[in-house]
């Protein structure tokens, strides 16, 4: 049976078994996406670090982090060297080549893929794309992130796997990554990026909201993130008792505006490890009545509870995404170019706070002033289709070539 019988089999190596469920909330928006514009019910996700399920995390992570967080730059790259050598050959290389059975075509993305943090997504990105040649199937990445600051280790896995004639065309999701791309890929690659929006913009799609009770207090979704984790990924983080001290004035100053605050993470282990910490300062400032500590287990359980709020104040970008996807207004938390990126796409910039030079009062008042003003209905449809409509693009260079090799 040809590909023109049957619907294309599609399979995305990303991140969405992360403990981060908003990279699980991308990979299944794009999954979702694929599918509904005529993909196989059995296209799916390929963990890229061989994940089958989520609460899957790796062990030690957060300690992990912090050692790592702890050395120099170049120690970094020379201690994780060989751990990532015997991972591939052990690990992700089998599980890969396994995913890829049955597929007709790959997606590479979403998510802040393309980057060299501890040669990580180097390797797995490079790995990647040598299975992905050596079952000859045509290959696109989509609404990845580009980092800048590349070792020549990195920068020469990247520019060798990309490089393949396997990789029909990129679709990146913000300007500076395609600006970073055209610079340092595209001629070593011979292909230049497109635009392409986050496919987590589309969770209101996937998960549709609940009815909403109205007339109660309204709800400020408090995102706690961990100072490691923002100090791993960029250079811009508070003290952590500084940040902790921030985060509990501000929901004191939000219950005392007649907020209810609901206190949540992305899932994180290390983000969940610092909120603990904080559980015991924030309880105290009020009633069940005044804060609430959620949780959840999946994007799908994510998504409810962001759906439920009035706002949110996070540094996580799939917490920002997924309120921008249910129309709900949200403060984002300033810590990295990418968030910058988005919150610019959808003309929401002036709604980012950065607590190292913002008293939690004056991002209280902020918060006051999004409620009151909503999101401007025109633009938050316009973002949500051009969001659709670039899957399909994703869909057609895919389902092009796929056809194309198998006549």
């Amino acid at each position: 049976m040809t590909h023109s019988e049957r619907p294309i089999v599609v399979r995305n190596f990303n991140v969405k078994y992360s403990p981060n469920l908003g990279d699980g909330l991308l990979a299944e928006c794009l999954e979702y996406g694929i599918v509904s514009l005529g993909a196989s019910a059995h296209s799916s996700s390929i963990d890229l670090a061989a994940r089958n399920k989520y609460g899957d995390a790796m062990a030690g992570r957060g300690t992990i982090m912090a050692v790592l967080d702890a050395l120099p730059k170049r120690l970094r790259n020379l201690v994780v060297r060989l751990p990532l050598t015997i991972q591939s050959a052990r690990k992700w290389g089998p599980a890969y080549r396994e995913g890829l059975k049955g597929a007709d075509a790959v997606a590479i993305g979403g998510g802040n893929l393309i980057t060299d943090i501890d040669l990580n997504f180097s390797t797995k990105l490079s790995l990647a794309m040598a299975e992905t040649a050596r079952a000859d199937l045509p290959a696109a990445i989509y609404a990845c992130g580009m980092g800048g600051d590349w070792t020549a280790t990195g920068l020469r896995q990247c520019r060798k796997a990309f490089s393949s004639p396997n990789l029909r065309a990129v679709f990146l999701r913000d300007v500076e990554s395609i600006a970073l791309w055209d610079e340092l890929m595209a001629p070593h690659t011979g292909k230049k990026a497109q635009l392409a929006r986050d496919p987590g913009l589309i969770a209101s799609d996937l998960y549709p909201a609940k009815p909403r009770i109205e007339g109660g207090r309204p709800i400020a979704g408090l995102g706690i993130m961990s100072p490691i984790a923002i100090r791993y990924h960029s250079d811009q983080a508070m003290q952590d008792d500084a940040l902790a001290q921030w985060y509990i004035e501000l929901a004191r100053a939000l219950i005392s505006d007649g907020f209810q605050v609901h206190v949540f993470t992305n899932g994180s282990p290390e983000d969940v490890i610092y909120c603990a910490k904080l559980h015991d300062a924030l309880r105290s400032i009020g009633a069940e009545e005044d804060i609430r500590f959620l949780t959840q287990t999946s994007p799908e359980g994510l998504c409810a509870n962001i759906a439920a709020f009035d706002v949110v104040i996070a540094y996580r970008m799939h917490a920002i995404i997924a309120a921008y996807s249910y129309g709900i207004p949200a403060i984002a938390l300033a810590w990295d170019r990418k968030l910058l990126s988005f919150m610019t796409s959808v003309e929401r910039q002036e709604w980012m706070v950065d607590p190292d030079v913002t008293d939690p009062q004056t991002c209280a008042q902020h918060v006051r002033e999004a409620v009151r003003e909503g999101l401007p209905r025109d633009t938050h449809a316009r973002v949500l289709s051009e969001a659709r409509a670039d899957i399909g693009k994703l869909w057609s260079v895919l389902s092009g070539a796929a056809s194309e090799v198998s006549s």
